[in-house]
């Protein structure tokens, strides 16, 4: 079987292409009345994204593009697909990304100077795990007039266990990418909840990855003697990254998927009690990604913040824009 060899592109090929696909994307935008265009990742992160615009911004109307054409003809979607844009944006055509690891490696130009938006957090499942956010979202779905969980707690202890290993990932990629690859972390987060998880207030979860991270701290310090990722660390937290929010900034998938199976437990606990007739209607799910918390962390202040930047507007850290 003749398999056609994949077509090369140039570099001039290449950015001719994403610049006239630019140029469209900002044409349309009159036939859509629309504020601006913005490039998401795929369509998953419509929900929050259009939250935390019209927040900042609620007279506003934006148009979201969550996969568009890349130079081989393929609909195609993610963070790589949107920054092919980085050199044609401006006030009418933005991207929003999950920032990864890019705002706690400071990569270059990735700021609302050049029209890019990020989360701060690994990716914006973390913003909707907020612990705030997530106790709320178990009143909603649980009822009760108190919590029989604390999320706040719980991602606390969790972020005090994570911290080490994620001040080691940060300190040894930035050395070289194949000593503690990231794949090797996320799989470290993915966690059993067996049927006593919710008991008190998820130990048997922590103790979990207490174990996991503890074994593999041992195992890289016994590996690398000499590796100090003190000046790292003093790095991080001026960004801030700390030992109590470090939930903010490690995978979002893991720490949403163990948040929304710690609440569906806590809602099916609820249905079972007699006295209970409050619960939701809707999945813990549902109420967790209904809302966000707004004033309530720096790292969501720092949106907010960037979309009036990139709006020409003046910025405020705890108030929506205004006509």
């Amino acid at each position: 079987m003749n398999i056609e060899p994949r077509p090369h592109y140039t570099d001039e090929e290449k950015y001719n292409f994403y610049r006239l696909a630019a140029k469209r994307f900002k044409a349309e935008l009159k036939l859509y009345g629309a504020t601006a265009a913005i490039h998401l990742e795929n369509k998953n992160d419509v929900n929050f994204w259009s939250k935390v615009l019209h927040y900042a911004y609620p007279q506003g109307k934006f148009r979201f593009i969550t996969a568009s054409r890349s130079i081989a003809g393929n609909d195609t979607c993610g963070c790589t697909q949107c920054l092919q844009y980085k050199d044609f944006l401006d006030e009418h055509f933005w991207i929003a990304i999950d920032s990864d690891y890019r705002y706690l490696n400071q990569q270059a130009d990735i700021d609302a100077h050049h029209y890019i938006l990020q989360t701060y957090t690994y990716s914006f499942e973390n913003h909707f795990c907020f612990g705030e956010n997530a106790n709320l979202a178990e009143m909603e779905a649980c009822g009760g007039n108190e919590l029989k969980f604390d999320f706040v707690k719980f991602l606390r202890e969790y972020s005090y266990i994570v911290y080490p290993l994620l001040v080691w990932q940060l300190y040894l990629l930035s050395v070289a990418s194949d000593i503690f690859p990231q794949r090797v972390f996320h799989r470290l987060l993915i966690l059993t909840c067996g049927s006593n998880a919710t008991a008190n207030n998820g130990a048997p979860v922590l103790q979990q990855l207490k174990e996991r991270a503890h074994k593999l701290v041992k195992h890289l310090r016994h590996l690398y003697p000499d590796a100090d990722p003190i000046w790292y660390e003093a790095r991080c937290q001026s960004l801030g990254l700390r030992h109590d929010n470090c939930y903010l900034f490690v995978r979002g998938h893991q720490v949403y998927d163990l948040v929304v199976e710690l609440g569906n437990r806590l809602r099916q606990e609820a249905k079972k009690d007699p006295k209970n007739d409050k619960h939701g209607e809707r999945s813990f799910e549902h109420y967790l990604t209904s809302h966000l918390q707004f004033g309530g962390y720096e790292e969501i202040r720092k949106i907010v913040d960037d979309i009036h930047l990139a709006l020409g507007l003046k910025t405020s850290t705890s108030e929506p824009a205004s006509d």
